[in-house]
């Protein structure tokens, strides 16, 4: 039998009304958010090279393209997981520092400001631990975080390790970086030291000059992929945000 009860039917639109409104509201900011003028050191991992540089550009993203209300929630959730794993780690009496006294995050900034990085944070002292050292932290989801904890973070997150290589180097902070993710789905922690690994700090610098160079001498780097169809090009939020400049060559 169907429940024709106009209070009912009445609620059912005002939640759809309201989650509509939120998810929009969550678009508009991110559509309005100012992008950064520099390269990243969190970005200069990506495969797609390409895709880094037009972000560096400041190219407009593609008309058809809307950020997602869900991937901005995702990006939420993960400030608020990176804050509890900060809290744990203290609790178990590491000294994590997250910024400075001047209220920035520790980071580095070279090539008159257009390669910058930020860190999450550098422990400075802690049990069985080599400190001072890099701390870097993820939220993730189960498949992700499966693959991270199987194969460990250079392997199966080869742009986490070159972000923490970057900084390693930059900031001159050689020990083993601390690298936590959390399983956002089971909530479970996975902690990891890495390494400083030399030549990828400097193969990830010399990307990122390469980015530099190419882009003031108004070349673009290769394509990830001629496929327009490739998955990189075709995530599951849509099409890349410069999908329509890259396989149409307009730079």
């Amino acid at each position: 039998m169907i429940d024709l009860n106009p209070s009912r039917i009445r609620q059912s639109l005002a939640a759809k009304t309201v989650a509509a409104a939120i998810d929009d509201a969550l678009v508009a900011k991110a559509q309005n958010q100012k992008r950064r003028a520099y390269l990243g050191a969190s970005a200069i991992g990506s495969l797609c090279e390409r895709r880094v540089q037009y972000e560096f550009m400041g190219c407009d993203y593609d008309t058809d393209y809307r950020p997602s209300a869900r991937t901005q929630r995702i990006f939420a959730r993960g400030h608020l997981g990176e804050e509890m794993a900060a809290e744990w780690i203290r609790m178990a009496g590491y000294d994590l520092k997250t910024e400075k006294p001047n209220g920035y995050q520790f980071g580095f900034s070279v090539a008159d400001g257009r390669f910058s990085g930020h860190c999450d944070g550098i422990i400075m002292s802690g049990p069985d631990i080599e400190a001072p050292c890099i701390w870097e932290h993820k939220c993730l989801g189960s498949k992700s975080w499966n693959q991270i904890q199987k194969h460990g973070v250079e392997r199966s997150k080869p742009e986490y390790a070159d972000q923490m290589a970057l900084y390693q180097a930059y900031l001159d902070l050689p020990a083993p970086a601390m690298f936590t993710a959390l399983n956002m789905d089971s909530m479970e922690l996975y902690v990891e030291f890495v390494a400083f690994n030399k030549k990828r700090a400097q193969d990830a610098s010399d990307r990122a000059v390469a980015i530099i160079q190419d882009t003031e001498a108004g070349s673009l780097r290769p394509r990830i992929s001629d496929d327009e169809e490739f998955w990189l090009c075709q995530n599951k939020s849509g099409k890349c945000q410069f999908w329509g400049r890259c396989h149409g060559d307009k730079f």
